[in-house]
């Protein structure tokens, strides 16, 4: 099956004979590539939530949930050994490329293979056999087309080896490369148009995925990250599309508490819908309209081909004028344009006119045209004639759903075998654990990422399940608790820098860190390991630079009595890093 895959790709990248693509990718499937296994697998995963994803909108869904959810999860383990399984597959064609009745025949012989050595297939519910059977061949491909285009990694491996190999063009491969992102679509889209038979309620789903474009550059890593283990929301998407469907334009708004799961939720609807998108993200100094205004007006003129140049003049953002005429031209050319927009809350609002709408946000909307913003339930300008809603992820209403996603995730994640372990050392069972950690968690994704993180880390070890914290803020009172920062003597060293961390305006070196708190930086560099969970890390012009990774925990820090425990005070901290960046600029004056 691997090597059908790849000779596709190679014959829709290059347009060569098939002979000659089917021949690399024999001998490519054969290398056993770690990079093109991890693509494989990850589409393999997504692949699976989008199949979970169909069986909840069949009526079998009530009925076989714990089921379905079950033998999934232990589908996703056993993906290595389904490549095993799909690696074993032999070509159907002498071109190995997919023709007419053969897409059939690869499909039935899959199938075959899988319920013959796999316990798990052979007695799954019939709506997760039959989705599995329609729908697992065609996405795998497609979530492995993306995985190959926007994952520079692998399409290096694959297409500079087509080009050494087969085309021999190597003096000109910077222009094929340019070419093969393009054409590979051609040859990805006309086998998924080949899947015939599919039931009717699976047509929508597949139409989704051959329209799938790529997520906005700028934001991959952060889409990627959001999304790792991301489970269900089925209802707020459901109630997104439903919208766009009852509304000729307008913005939906989803409002929700902090940790909740906004951003993650949005990450995922723009990898599954691949609307145009920007992300307001406080610990990479992302708050402006004007890089708002940019961002989204160059991706505007990019997908739909407006004729402008770029970069843009300064004047297309100091105001929403221009992203409204962009706006109006897209519309033309497309039946739904979707923007997706997170954490209103962030924005700095200094960078705008007061009395204007937040980032700009026109009043009025063209046909067709929709935005998805997501915001704390905090009040920010906003006033549009435009349709809207807001739908309040804390509503009473949706408790139940909140409830079985976050149930769903716990039992996801009790699969592992740390947790098992603590489960078995605390005399606990699985089903007791989902329900008091469900209840703990308050609806907060963030909070089970932190507890069930230090769960499999061993930090829980010396805590029985009654004196695991309750909600997103104890958790926080804890874990401080826990690192010494209330002991006496006060750790100040420690409390400086953290506190310095969180009040700097951009992410930071650890050097520079150390020149605000005047302490040495292997000192700093100790805090900051010690924090790690609490921290966003990268690599920028080759320097390692930190911020707090959510500002839940910039909120808590800031709260009141954190402070006054601390025994900071936030002026002397605000001081400290002016003081710093005056003497960086100027010298330090010593009259």
């Amino acid at each position: 099956m691997i090597v059908e895959m790849l000779s596709l790709f190679a014959s829709a990248g290059l347009g060569v004979v098939g002979s000659e693509c089917h021949k690399w990718a024999q001998r490519k499937a054969g290398e056993r590539n770690h990079d093109i296994e991890k693509a494989l697998l990850t589409a393999h995963e997504r692949i699976l939530n989008d199949i979970c994803g169909c069986c909840e909108k069949t009526p079998e869904w009530k009925r076989n949930q714990p089921l379905i959810i079950a033998r999934i999860d232990q589908i996703k383990q056993d993906g290595q050994q389904i490549l095993i399984i799909v690696e074993g597959e032999q070509p159907q064609g002498s071109e190995g490329s997919w023709q007419g009745s053969e897409l059939e025949a690869i499909r039935t012989k899959l199938m075959q293979r899988l319920e013959a050595e796999h316990q798990w297939l052979r007695e799954a519910p019939p709506v997760l056999l039959n989705t599995f059977r329609n729908l697992y061949l065609p996405g795998l491909v497609h979530y492995f087309r993306l995985e190959i285009k926007y994952n520079q990694v692998v399409f290096n491996t694959l297409t500079h080896d087509i080009l050494t190999d087969i085309s021999g063009k190597v003096g000109n491969i910077d222009q094929e490369l340019q070419q093969i992102r393009g054409r590979i679509d051609e040859g990805v889209d006309t086998f998924i148009a080949s899947c015939q038979g599919l039931d009717e309620r699976f047509n929508q789903l597949l139409k989704t995925l051959k329209g799938t474009a790529a997520v906005p550059a700028d934001f991959a890593a952060f889409i990627e990250e959001k999304t790792q283990e991301f489970l269900g929301r089925e209802f707020v998407f459901n109630a997104i599309e439903e919208f766009c469907r009852r509304q000729a334009n307008g913005y939906f708004i989803i409002e929700a508490d902090p940790g909740v799961g906004k951003s993650a939720l949005l990450a995922r609807y723009v990898q599954q819908t691949g609307c145009l998108a920007y992300f307001n993200i406080l610990s990479e100094n992302r708050t402006s309209t004007e890089d708002f205004l940019k961002n989204i007006c160059e991706q505007l003129m990019t997908r739909y081909g407006l004729a402008y140049d770029l970069p843009l003049h300064p004047d297309n953002t100091r105001n929403g004028n221009f992203l409204s005429k962009l706006l109006t031209e897209a519309a033309a050319k497309t039946d739904r344009l979707v923007i997706a927009v997170d954490a209103l809350d962030e924005v700095d609002l200094s960078t705008q006119n007061s009395r204007a709408n937040v980032l700009y946000l026109p009043e009025n909307l063209p046909k067709g045209v929709y935005f998805i913003l997501t915001k704390r339930p905090e009040f920010f300008p906003f006033v549009v004639s435009a349709p809207q809603q807001e739908f309040d992820m804390m509503s009473d209403k949706y408790y139940q759903a909140n409830l079985e996603d976050i149930r769903r995730f716990i039992r996801y994640r009790c699969q592992r075998e740390p947790i098992q372990r603590w489960l078995t050392a605390q005399g606990v069972t699985e089903a007791e654990f989902i329900d008091f950690l469900a209840e703990n968690s308050e609806s907060n994704f963030m909070y089970l990422k932190y507890v069930l993180d230090d769960i499999e880390k061993g930090r829980y070890a010396d805590l029985n399940l009654a004196n695991l914290p309750k909600g997103l803020e104890q958790y926080y009172e804890q874990h401080w608790r826990r690192m010494g920062m209330v002991t006496r003597p006060l750790p100040r060293t420690k409390l400086k820098i953290i506190y310095l961390l969180s009040k700097t305006c951009k992410p930071v070196s650890c050097d520079l860190l150390a020149d605000f708190a005047e302490e040495d930086p292997l000192t700093v560099q100790e805090v900051l390991e010690d924090w790690e969970q609490f921290l966003r890390h990268r690599i920028v012009e080759d320097n390692e630079v930190y911020s707090i990774y959510h500002k839940s925990f910039q909120d808590f820090l800031f709260k009141r009595r954190t402070v006054q425990k601390a025994g900071i005070s936030l002026r002397d901290i605000e001081q400290a890093i002016v003081d710093n960046l005056w003497a960086g600029l100027y010298g330090s004056d010593e009259n």
